[in-house]
């Protein structure tokens, strides 16, 4: 039987951050869909089903976490990553109660990104 390929999503509004995830990811045999907004990223799941996201905190429009909210809702068995450039983010509470949310925060640039894919493996 043919094993199902890993999907996973990588929400950030930054073109080259997308850009080096998608790159690293596909190299890595996992199929990818990026987009630049929580929106978007929500609309694109209506149609695609992932087994993950790479969620960026601060973008424009909904933030990372509402982001992470309302899809953790709808599908409670994608995982969820968050990776942000911002050194002084703190994880709400309303995170951190949900299961299907990774406990490590990856700062922006990533220094392991194979530590990035073992916790993504390790949530599914």
């Amino acid at each position: 039987m043919e094993e199902t390929k890993k999907s996973i999503l990588i929400i950030d509004d930054e073109d080259y951050i997308r850009q080096s995830f998608i790159d690293y990811f596909e190299d890595r045999h996992w199929l990818v869909f990026d987009t630049k907004s929580g929106e978007s990223a929500l609309e694109l799941l209506k149609n695609q089903a992932c087994s993950a996201a790479i969620v960026d905190i601060r973008m424009t429009g909904m933030d990372g976490e509402t982001f992470i909210k309302n899809a953790s809702k709808k599908y409670p068995v994608m995982g969820f990553v968050i990776c942000t450039g911002s050194p002084e983010y703190q994880t709400s509470e309303d995170i951190l109660q949900l299961p299907n949310v990774a406990n490590q925060i990856f700062g922006k640039p990533v220094i392991d990104i194979d530590k990035l894919e073992n916790t993504i493996k390790g949530m599914l």
